[in-house]
């Protein structure tokens, strides 16, 4: 598993709202072991440990609980990279919500979480769904998450429309109202899942700076960053965090996710091989640490898991499931509950 990263673009971003709020940032450089030249490449990858030492540690600096909702609050193009870039040349709404879910780890790029966006009802739910504990959580990382999305989208169809809903799995950091006034409804704390709930006729909302022409240049611009991100690491490490984003979808395979690493399928199983595995083994072992996971942390039920990990029955996923653990999923389920 490659280890989790952010942009430089973000993380200056990050020390610029710091610094503004009466932050020395050299002191928070030389705290977290960070040179500021490293943040002059905006497309470089900063270890996610330091950026979360660095919201820590600004919170403590400013005194200010709720930093991460300021840090998201000043959220413009240019603190996304080139993400900030392609959203902004999309025609509507909804178009750049899907660039976020396409180039999003661009900005952040972690085996404990995705994207996840429902739309349905007239409503759209758009998470940063937390998917393993590979990663310690951080309340004022997933406020600036929460923010950033409300502030740009705000930003980018000059609109300040109140959400229908927010939910925070932690608490208020600081005052709970600041948190209402920002996004223009009573915030959830404590709640199952992060996300934002907006009408679904905002995906309709036309971006002011829309640009087809460029839009197209910055898609190939953006595919070459997000490409270059994963090139450093192992063939497993890219096909695992591939399967972390693309199994809560139900659909994986083979040749799928050798053209995503944009190579044949021969020539996958050759260099997972060459490490060792095969791709039916980096499948199964993913499988079974997700499903730990959704067992653990969610209400899904075993056919609804088992849906997500790709499997077309619970008895199918359940047998899987017992030859890996030595009990069925439901028996896993109780025994974390009577705990």
């Amino acid at each position: 598993m490659h280890p989790a990263t952010a942009s430089a673009a973000f993380v200056n971003h990050v020390l610029n709202t710091a610094e503004q709020y009466g932050c020395d940032g050299e002191l928070l450089l030389n705290e977290i072991g960070l040179q500021r030249e490293r943040l002059a490449d905006p497309i470089l990858r900063i270890p996610m440990h330091q950026l979360r030492a660095l919201l820590e540690l600004a919170v403590r600096m400013s005194g200010l609980p709720h930093f991460g909702l300021l840090v998201g609050a000043a959220v413009r193009p240019g603190s996304y990279g080139v993400l900030g870039a392609v959203s902004m040349t999309s025609a509507t709404l909804g178009e750049s919500m899907s660039m976020i879910r396409r180039f999003g780890k661009i900005v952040f790029d972690s085996p404990s979480s995705q994207t996840h966006i429902v739309i349905g009802d007239g409503r759209v739910l758009l998470e940063d769904q937390r998917i393993t504990e590979l990663e310690p959580y951080c309340a004022c990382q997933q406020d600036a998450v929460l923010a950033g999305w409300t502030a740009f989208g705000r930003w980018l169809i000059g609109s300040s429309a109140p959400l229908l809903e927010v939910q925070m799995i932690h608490a208020a950091q600081g005052d709970a109202a600041l948190y209402d006034e920002f996004f223009g409804c009573p915030v959830q704390f404590n709640a199952p899942r992060n996300a934002l709930v907006f009408p679904e006729a905002m995906l309709a909302a036309r971006i002011q700076g829309a640009d087809p022409r460029t839009h197209k240049s910055l898609l190939l611009e953006a595919d070459l960053q997000l490409g270059r991100s994963y090139a450093p690491f192992s063939v497993i490490g890219r096909l695992r965090a591939l399967l972390i984003e693309h199994m809560p979808g139900g659909e994986v395979s083979l040749e799928g996710l050798a053209s995503e690493l944009a190579m044949s399928p021969r020539t996958l199983q050759r260099k997972l091989a060459a490490e060792g595995e095969s791709f039916s083994q980096v499948l199964e072992t993913m499988r079974m640490e997700l499903a730990d996971h959704y067992l653990r942390r969610t209400d899904s039920s075993v056919m609804e898991i088992a849906l997500m990990l790709g499997f077309s029955q619970a008895s199918a996923f359940s047998h899987a499931f017992r030859q890996s653990r030595g009990i069925s999923p439901a028996d896993f389920r109780k025994t974390l509950r009577s705990a």
